[in-house]
């Protein structure tokens, strides 16, 4: 099996310890979990469906609520267009359906479509389990069935069905500039697909490793701004489970704004200081007060989209940024006018001896440059990645994730060598 039968394969697999229910989380509000949960609003009048799931997962999420009811959907919403949220449209669509989106959404959903191969290469380090090496091109786009919204919202979107009123607000940011949230302003309960992320309170990811664009501070901070003032009293997320108390709900979303806002203006003043991005990237923290935890978006990582939101690519250090070789094609020589790769490791070894893992990994990259498969470089490595895993606590799902990456390929490498 390869390709995409495999890729299905796998993510069958995967969603089978995932999903189950239908979960009543309110009267007439009903969840189907999975990669990405399904939730259903039964109105007398239909149905209002908000995110539809991973595609493979869409005719599961539709028995699971056929338990609920078996008409299709009146309105369905989309709050963004990562495949997880908005793959699974096609079983809730019938003649009198409604998609809504952002009026980013098809901009979004067009480069996903076709960056599929390279966030598929990418996605393969951070979830093994789910996308076997073989996946294809082709089956990596067949992954992202194209959606075709309705109707596109810019700033707000009020609709009422069946005695309820619904409000489908715009609030990019974290997840990107196609975000949407649904309000259900005489119920008080808000809809944040993954405005907020998985865990909440957390700090954002405003950089995806796989790839992405960057996630404005500035936008995201609009956003928490008007959702703080909607004053919610439960927060349905797309990921996770609820959250309810308005006093909780808001004290956790005016401290990610205020550590966002902190983080931000950081960067400002350190960029108009003269500072470097790992200047800054080393130094800026959050007061206690403003403590978040980072298990899926970085502070540092933040720190440096927001300088390179502003500034772009080039730091203005080194004119060959402005060209196209890269500094590691002249390690080689580096390597061999430094004796060759055995001084360079030994630097690497006193490094290490420093506790300075970041530093001797540098080295032992030039040393690897021109000798690939020098054991002693190759151990360093392996030492250096280590240590960075274990003083990164774990914390972050990214950082461990590619971590462990690296650490697994170059242990298999020293085994293969040693043999």
């Amino acid at each position: 099996m390869s390709g995409l039968p495999l890729l299905l394969a796998s993510l069958l697999a995967f969603q089978q310890t995932a999903s189950g229910g239908p979960h009543r989380i309110a009267p007439d509000i009903w969840q189907s979990r999975g990669i990405g949960h399904v939730h259903l609003v039964a109105t007398p009048e239909g149905n209002v469906v908000i995110d539809t799931g991973l595609f493979l997962q869409a005719d599961h999420h539709r028995r699971v609520l056929g338990a609920v009811t078996s008409e299709p959907a009146r309105y369905v919403v989309l709050t963004h267009a990562h495949a997880d949220h908005a793959s699974g449209v096609g079983p809730w669509v019938g003649g009198d359906t409604t998609i809504i989106a952002h009026a980013r959404f098809p901009q979004t959903q067009r480069y996903l479509y076709e960056l599929a191969p390279f966030q598929t290469r990418r996605n393969r380090i951070y979830y093994p389990g789910v996308i076997p090496a073989s996946t294809s091109a082709e089956a990596s786009r067949a992954m992202l069935p194209q959606v075709e919204p309705d109707l596109l919202v810019r700033d707000v979107n009020a609709f009422e069905l069946g005695g309820t009123r619904f409000e489908v607000i715009a609030t990019p940011g974290a997840e990107g500039a196609d975000s949407v949230s649904v309000w259900l302003p005489d119920r008080r309960i808000l809809f944040t697909g993954d405005f907020l992320g998985p865990i909440f309170p957390m700090w954002p990811n405003l950089y995806s490793l796989r790839g992405e664009t960057i996630r404005s501070a500035t936008d995201y901070i609009d956003s928490l701004d008007r959702v703080i003032a909607l004053e919610p009293e439960m927060l349905v997320p797309s990921h996770g489970e609820p959250v309810e108390g308005a006093q909780t709900i808001r004290s956790n979303l005016e401290r990610i704004r205020d550590a966002v806002r902190y983080v931000h203006d950081a960067v400002v003043d350190g960029m108009n200081e003269g500072r470097t991005v790992h200047e800054l990237m080393r130094d800026i923290r959050l007061p206690p007060e403003l403590h978040l935890p980072e298990p899926h978006g970085k502070l540092s990582w933040g720190v440096r989209a927001i300088w390179e939101g502003y500034a772009g690519w080039f730091h203005g250090r080194s004119t060959t940024d402005l060209y196209p070789v890269a500094a590691s094609d002249v390690y080689g020589d580096i390597a061999v006018l430094a004796g060759g790769a055995g001084p360079i490791v030994t630097a690497a070894e006193q490094h290490l001896d420093g506790l300075l893992p970041l530093h001797a990994l540098h080295l032992v990259e030039i040393a690897l440059a021109a000798h690939p498969d020098h054991l002693g470089a190759l151990r360093v490595r392996l030492t250096a990645l280590e240590r960075l895993l274990e003083d990164s606590g774990g914390e972050n799902f990214f950082e461990r994730m590619w971590l462990t990456h690296r650490i697994v390929a170059t242990r298999e490498r020293i085994g293969e060598l040693e043999r």
